[in-house]
């Protein structure tokens, strides 16, 4: 039986107003954390640049993430993903600022990519790592970012048409879309990782390299989506439509993106390890010596071990107030393998732990202006598109408590 979508208006279901508050503060973040970036690029341009390049890396992987999730949701449908199809929309549409944003390391890249200063570092790879030209580095950043920004564009087009009633056929053009968007966007997100952190050390390769980073982005984004629709349910009308339900799918996909993660980073690992090359278990030699192979022991803990146990509760699946302090933690060690896969690719800090206040200050001057850039394009619209042909489940889901 077809059910009516129940007479509403778009203000019914309108972001908290919490929201322009929540803006506000993470814009004074940012302002206050890039105000103190001028003075470490000032000062310390090096570690500057590599703590940005850490900002960077994450905070574009959950506008990607959540781009990927938002196509994942099309083609599969869901209620876990309907609940979140403004979240991923609204963190897809912070790619222009992340665009832009990219500028410091584009102008700072001598000091960070050691080949681009010696072109004997590339000379069996400068087919590929060269920056002139339209295949060059430059050109690929610029190509990324067209595909990017030209998914999220179509996606979100589609999203605003559903306030409204739509035309027949419309469902089935988005999931083509959103079919070869999926493969785009994990071809781009391979080659950019390549580019900006595993050329890093232009001796070394891993064909693996791209998924780890993949899988890092998907379970970044759903981690924040379980943040948003924790913070949204402390107000009506989300409060009564969220159910536990949505909560435990989108927390088993969280368990399955952790798992994912750990079995990419573990065939990384073992594959070279077997293999028994100098050149490519060199790369591990740094991050396991020192203070670093404290870092890994954390990461394998904090971004694997503890999610996993964790996560196999039902009950704390189904509860959002019991994963958002998981979501957060997992955010943060994000952030913390990014800085393992980072910091140790420079000469004088292998095998020695270093430990910048510019490592702590850049993402929080990213995630400030990326946030408040969020909940600017969040209140745009309300939080849920109400001619989605799987509204009425949802709605009739609240009515029945279901």
């Amino acid at each position: 039986m077809s059910r009516e979508i129940p007479q509403v208006r778009p203000a019914d279901y309108a972001v908290p107003a919490a929201a322009a508050q929540w803006q506000k503060r993470w814009l004074i973040v940012g302002v206050v954390g890039a105000a103190l970036c001028v003075i470490g690029a000032v000062t310390s341009l090096d570690q500057f640049l590599r703590g940005y390049l850490i900002a960077y890396i994450f905070w574009l992987g959950l506008s990607l993430g959540c781009l990927a999730l938002l196509m994942v949701q099309y083609l599969s449908g869901g209620l876990w993903g309907l609940v979140l199809r403004r979240v991923f929309e609204a963190a897809s549409k912070g790619l222009p600022l992340m665009f832009v944003l990219f500028l410091p390391i584009l102008f700072g890249r001598h000091h960070l990519y050691a080949w681009m200063n010696d072109p004997a570092l590339t000379a069996r790879n400068s087919w590929y790592l060269h920056t002139s030209g339209l295949g060059g580095w430059i050109a690929r950043w610029i190509l990324y970012f067209a595909i990017w920004g030209g998914l999220a564009l179509i996606l979100v087009r589609r999203g605003n048409t559903q306030d409204y009633p739509q035309p027949a056929g419309t469902w089935l053009r988005i999931q083509g879309i959103s079919g070869l968007g999926l493969v785009l966007y994990s071809l781009t997100v391979s080659f950019a990782v390549v580019d900006w952190i595993m050329s890093l050390d232009p001796h070394w390769g891993s064909t693996i390299y791209g998924l780890i980073f993949l899988a890092g982005q998907g379970l970044s984004a759903l981690a924040f989506g379980i943040v948003m629709l924790t913070l949204f349910t402390r107000y009506s009308p989300f409060r009564e439509i969220v159910k536990p339900m949505q909560f435990h799918d989108i927390g088993k996909l969280m368990l399955a993106f952790v798992m994912l993660f750990a079995y990419f980073s573990f065939s990384q690992w073992l594959i070279i390890w077997a293999g028994n090359l100098p050149d490519e278990i060199g790369w591990y030699l740094h991050r396991i010596r020192g203070g670093w192979g404290v870092v890994a022991l954390i990461i394998i803990l904090f971004h694997f071990a503890l999610p996993f146990a964790l996560l196999l509760s039902r009950e704390r699946k189904r509860a959002g107030r019991r994963l958002i302090g998981l979501a957060v933690f997992l955010m943060f060690m994000r952030v913390v393998d990014i800085y393992w896969y980072v910091v140790p690719n420079f000469a004088h800090e292998q095998g020695h732990f270093y430990l910048s206040i510019w490592y702590v200050v850049a993402p929080l001057a990213v995630g400030g202006l990326w946030l408040s850039f969020f909940f600017y394009n969040l209140r745009e619209r309300p939080l849920l598109p109400l001619y989605e042909p799987q509204i009425p489940s949802l709605l009739h889901q609240r009515s029945h408590g279901h």
